[in-house]
């Protein structure tokens, strides 16, 4: 049976394995990691005819190539979980900023200063720290005291 070594590169810095791509006669490919055994055994004959077959510098080339592959599907990844990540920070954020609003002393405010900053806040200690400034703003401002009718005077003569 006969079969094709193809795209071997080493699994790692130490070169003492090497992962192969392997073609059989009946159109399968297999990927197998191939390594020489051990000094003084008989040599493994995968390795010896990947050896034949394929040079070093040829094998360190598509080691490189694997590699650098890696390392851009590694940083594509990396970036797409910080995105996810902003993603839901900002929703977080958003729904922080919904939930200050509903606050009864919040939503009351007079103080535009203040509720522009909830608005315009960009983690949630802001947002708690306006939210609160509001709140005790509108508990350390008097109210107006309700304005007493006087009564009328009865003018019925009896």
């Amino acid at each position: 049976m006969a079969r094709e070594f193809q795209n071997p590169y080493y699994a790692d810095n130490s070169k003492k394995i090497i992962v192969v791509d392997i073609l059989n006669d009946d159109g399968t490919m297999v990927t197998a990691s191939v390594a020489n055994t051990p000094d003084g055994e008989k040599d493994n004959p995968d390795w010896k005819e990947i050896q034949k077959v394929f040079k070093a510098p040829e094998i360190e080339a598509n080691t490189k190539k694997v590699t650098d592959g890696e390392k851009a599907n590694l940083a594509v990844e990396m970036a797409q979980i910080k995105a996810q990540q902003d993603k839901h920070k900002n929703e977080a954020l958003f729904a922080a900023k919904v939930d200050a609003f509903e606050i009864e002393e919040v939503s009351n405010s007079k103080n535009r200063t203040l509720k522009a900053k909830i608005r315009k806040a960009t983690n949630m200690i802001e947002i708690h720290a306006y939210a609160a400034a509001i709140i005790l703003e509108s508990t350390q401002t008097p109210e107006p005291a309700p304005k007493k009718v006087a009564a009328k005077k009865s003018t019925k003569k009896t």
